[in-house]
C-alpha cells in the first residue's frame, strides 16, 4: 500500500484520494477474503496528515458457539491523523503534543507514503469482539465436543451441579 504521492502532500492544506484494492498488510493474525478495498483521502494539515475514507473488507474468523471459520464482512468509515514522520524513525512514534493522546501513526517510507500500518490497525480495530455463523447456532456440547449444529449427542446432559441443586427443585 505505498504510493508515490509525497511530493503532493508538501504543501499545507494539499489533499490527495487514493483508491485501495490490495491484499491486507501482514500482522493482524486473521485471514482475509480478497484484497482490502476504498477510498482513502490524504490532506496536509501542517506537520501531519488528516486521513479519511471508507474501507472494505471480509474476514473469516471462528464462531463463539461452534469454532467453525466463517467469512464476516467489514465495511466501515474512519477518520485519523498521522504523522508526517519516516516509519523506521523510533522518534516518530513518541512525539506527542498532549500526552493524553497517543502518537499519530508515521507514514512515510522513505520517499513514499505506505497507508500498511494504518489499513492494518484499522481492520484489526473494526473486527467483531463476538461472532456467530449463524444466528441460531446451537454451539458444540460441553460435555463430549460434538458439534450441535450437525448432530445430537448422547451425553449425560442431566448432570447438574451440587451448587444449583437446590434450584432444580423449584421446577417441580
Amino acid at each position: 500500500m505505498r504510493h508515490d504521492i509525497r511530493d503532493q502532500l508538501v504543501k499545507r492544506d494539499s489533499q490527495v484520494t487514493l483508491e485501495i484494492d490490495a491484499p491486507a498488510p501482514p500482522g493482524t493474525d486473521v485471514e482475509f477474503v480478497g484484497n482490502v478495498t476504498g477510498r482513502i483521502t490524504l490532506q496536509n494539515v501542517g506537520g501531519q496528515l488528516a486521513v479519511w475514507g471508507r474501507l472494505r473488507a471480509e474476514a473469516v474468523v471462528e464462531c463463539d458457539r461452534c469454532l467453525c471459520e466463517h467469512a464476516v464482512p467489514l465495511e466501515f468509515d474512519f477518520s485519523e491523523t498521522c504523522g508526517f514522520a519516516q516509519i523506521d524513525e523510533p522518534l516518530s512514534y513518541t512525539q506527542v503534543a498532549d500526552e493524553d493522546e497517543p502518537a499519530p501513526i508515521p507514514v512515510l517510507d522513505g520517499d513514499t507514503v505506505d497507508l500498511s500500518e494504518l489499513v492494518r490497525q484499522l481492520l484489526v480495530l473494526h473486527l467483531p469482539v463476538r461472532s456467530l455463523c449463524r444466528p441460531d447456532c446451537r454451539g458444540i456440547c460441553p460435555s463430549c465436543g460434538a458439534d450441535l449444529n450437525e448432530t445430537t449427542c448422547e451425553c449425560g446432559s442431566e448432570e447438574i451441579d451440587p451448587r444449583l441443586a437446590p434450584l432444580r427443585e423449584l421446577l417441580q
